[in-house]
């Protein structure tokens, strides 16, 4: 497991490659909007608003919500330095279909697969319900029950649940755009899937 040193490490690194690039041209391939001095951008990821500024490099949320952790700081991050303005296909794969998904298929179950159907797959409409509050933007397209959730402005998920029956438990998976490679990197691809996941989860205790 990942250290707060190793988020850190990987927050400064991809901070530093920000320090260098064109705001503005940041903005552009990554959907974010830059301030008119080009001293900050903000962009929406799971359906919360960010502002990562330029000097010194920092990202925030401008809502009302907790502080976005280290990682998750690290991950928007590396999404505005991957992001070469790509368009969104609609064309759905799945993580091994990635470039190397095969070799972190297994992290990939552990951070996303295996939680989403452990928590969600006997209680599917819950899933339907809390997906608004973590970016949701409508019904997907396959499965028993499936919905899609906006990471980051060029990075739709869906999330994908096949009902159990006598024979067979639940079932499910998570699909990405053919674009996803554009934007995150193969390992933030599962670390990014597993995010809408657990925040969910959190909500439905903290409703009780």
């Amino acid at each position: 497991m990942a250290r707060v040193d190793d988020y850190q490490k990987s927050f400064d690194l991809a901070a530093e490659e920000l320090a260098r690039r064109d705001w503005n041209q940041t903005a552009q391939l990554s959907g974010a909007a830059a301030a008119d001095d080009a001293s900050y951008v903000e962009l929406h990821y799971l359906g919360r608003p960010v502002r990562v500024t330029a000097d010194p490099v920092t990202v925030t949320a401008i809502d009302d919500g907790p502080e976005i952790p280290l990682a998750e700081q690290a991950l928007v991050l590396h999404y505005l330095v991957n992001a070469d303005g790509a368009p969104v296909t609609g064309k759905w794969i799945t993580y091994r279909e990635v470039e190397a998904g095969e070799f972190y298929w297994s992290a990939f179950v552990k951070r996303a697969k295996d939680p989403l159907v452990g928590f969600f797959g006997h209680q599917p409409e819950m899933l339907t319900d809390l997906a608004v509050l973590v970016g949701g933007e409508g019904q997907g397209e396959t499965g028993d029950v499936s919905v899609i959730v906006r990471a980051f402005p060029h990075v739709p998920i869906m999330l994908v649940l096949w009902a159990g029956d006598e024979e067979f438990p639940p079932d499910g998976n998570l699909l990405f755009d053919e674009s996803i490679g554009h934007y995150l990197s193969t390992e933030d691809i599962a670390l990014t899937a597993g995010m809408p996941i657990y925040k969910m989860m959190a909500l439905s205790r903290s409703r009780g």
